[in-house]
């Protein structure tokens, strides 16, 4: 599913637009086998375009499409702070009105720790098209995006971002796809 267009009306005359169709996500195994590593498959196509009756020459621009995937809680790497060998101790209580009050106890442990950070947003760009004329296009065909080191729910949507020059302004549009949780 794509989100709907996103237009841009010019002072002098020109309307942009960006756009994006045939948009899909479907999860693969991932190669690492970790349960903090997430892979998916996405396609589509995404188009720029001007038109309208502008009173600027056009002087070209760019189409620059991606991803931006958002990860609600991170994992931070291992390290010798983060594990946590073993505890063991011996305690020796004393009982009041005993001569030898000798009573021991052990105590040991060993535990984990994964220490969690912030959830992050990264900006993956998967392609940048300058053009010139009126229109450009990215398409993108069982591309293979790999999230890993989130421990939290994450999120992924696509991006396009339409620049158009003039000889006196640059004018940039951008559309945001659908929101998915993965």
């Amino acid at each position: 599913m794509s989100a709907p267009p996103s237009t841009l009306t010019t002072p002098d005359g020109w309307v942009l637009s960006v756009a994006a169709t045939d948009e899909s996500l479907k999860p693969v195994a991932s190669l690492t086998n970790s349960p903090w590593s997430r892979e998916y498959l996405v396609d589509g196509k995404f188009k720029g375009s001007v038109t309208g009756a502008g009173t600027t020459n056009l002087a070209g621009g760019t189409l620059e499409v991606g991803y931006q995937i958002g990860c609600g809680i991170g994992q931070d790497t291992l390290d010798s702070n983060s594990v946590a060998t073993g505890i063991a101790g011996i305690g020796l209580p004393f009982a009041t009105g005993t001569i030898f009050p000798l009573i021991l106890g052990a105590q040991a442990g060993n535990g984990l720790t994964i220490n969690l950070k912030p959830g992050t947003v990264n900006v993956v760009q998967i392609g940048k098209k300058s053009f010139k004329g009126t229109t450009s296009h990215v398409n993108v065909n069982h591309l293979r995006i790999k999230i890993d080191g989130c421990a939290g729910q994450s999120f992924i949507r696509s991006y396009a971002t339409f620049t158009s020059s003039t000889d006196n302004t640059d004018d940039v549009v951008n559309y945001v796809g659908v929101t998915r949780a993965v």
